[in-house]
């Protein structure tokens, strides 16, 4: 019996140390085949896309055209940051590549309070004011509903060319205008037919300075860039209080922080 065990166990064990050792390097093989067949590592299979503004994934993705499935290693995110970057729309873009598949992008755009309509190669077209810095840009993926609120605005336009706009200064002045217009005199904000900035000056010492409203009914009011608070009260007691029955016989009422209001009649 002991004889029929040693036996035994002479045969088998090297018989079972083979199959061991064929097998791990079938698994071997079968492993790496296997790996040649699965996707690169950095392949680039989303994008993470957010935005302050408008602009939507699918423009983006048309923008930008990369493919599923691009390489993410290889990809240089500085070329498409400055692409984006020229949109005048985008005021800056972060971008940045996320291990293993995704590409994170996030752009800040600008934001309008104006609009206004320019002839631009004997085509007008459509333009918005940022009331940031007063860059004035082209809308991408606005709807005519996104601009029904802006008050449509007339001013000299300055340019490097024809397509790039300089920034219109002093704007974040304006800017409080038409926020205190919004939230305290919104019937005043209603009845503007557009707001005219052609003898807007925002340096601080200047004489001539205005800011002109164009109301519906006809009347152009003037207002010193200053205490615009002030000088709305003014406005609205005299539309509503003062002059609420002969305001057909006004042409133009002058304000400041600091006279009288001067009425013009026609």
């Amino acid at each position: 019996m002991d004889k029929r065990k040693t036996f035994l166990l002479a045969v088998f064990v090297p018989l079972g140390v083979a199959l061991v050792v064929a097998g791990a390097v079938v698994c071997k093989k079968s492993n790496i085949f296997h790996s040649s067949s699965v996707p690169s590592a950095n392949e680039l299979r989303r994008v993470i896309f957010k935005t302050n503004g408008k602009i939507t994934p699918a423009w983006l993705a048309h923008e930008l055209h990369i493919r599923k499935g691009t390489d993410l290693f290889s990809l240089d995110i500085s070329s498409l940051r400055e692409r984006l970057e020229t949109i005048s729309q985008i005021r800056n873009v972060f971008i940045e590549k996320r291990y293993p598949d995704a590409l994170y992008v996030k752009i800040n755009e600008c934001v309008p309070m104006l609009k206004l309509i320019a002839n631009i190669g004997g085509e007008k077209k459509l333009l918005l004011v940022d009331k940031e810095d007063g860059r004035i840009f082209s809308p991408i993926c606005y709807g005519r509903e996104d601009v029904l609120d802006l008050l449509p605005v007339n001013l000299t336009l300055k340019t490097k060319n024809n397509l790039q706009f300089l920034p219109q200064a002093g704007m974040s002045i304006v800017g409080e205008l038409i926020g205190t217009l919004k939230d305290e005199f919104p019937d005043i904000f209603s009845s503007i037919k557009f707001l005219d900035l052609r003898n807007y000056d925002h340096r601080p010492d200047a004489i001539w300075s205005t800011v002109e409203l164009h109301l519906k009914n006809g009347i152009v009011v003037v207002l010193k860039p200053q205490n615009f608070h002030l000088q709305l009260m003014k406005l609205d007691y005299l539309i509503n209080e003062k002059c609420k029955h002969n305001l057909h016989r006004i042409k133009k009422i002058t304000i400041s922080s600091s006279d009288n209001a001067i009425l013009e009649y026609k």
